[in-house]
């Protein structure tokens, strides 16, 4: 059974520094500020839940290349 996210955001961190918050119960949150055509390492992200006190385990965002 999945887990209920639906009071949970996702954040986004670029090594130790929280980089962007996902909206309440969407599952996904945007990585922006970064350069059209760069090469994302996996790994470089990381991201987790919270449920507004507690994060979830930290877990790598896969490779990606930003579009143009």
């Amino acid at each position: 059974m999945a887990e209920d996210r639906s009071k949970q955001f996702l954040r986004i961190y670029k090594g130790s520094v929280k980089n962007i918050d996902g909206a309440v119960g969407a599952k996904s949150a945007t990585i922006t500020g970064v350069v059209a055509g760069t090469v994302v390492k996996a790994g470089e992200y990381q991201a987790c839940y919270v449920d507004g006190v507690v994060e979830s385990p930290k877990v790598d965002v896969p490779a990606f290349t930003v579009e143009a």
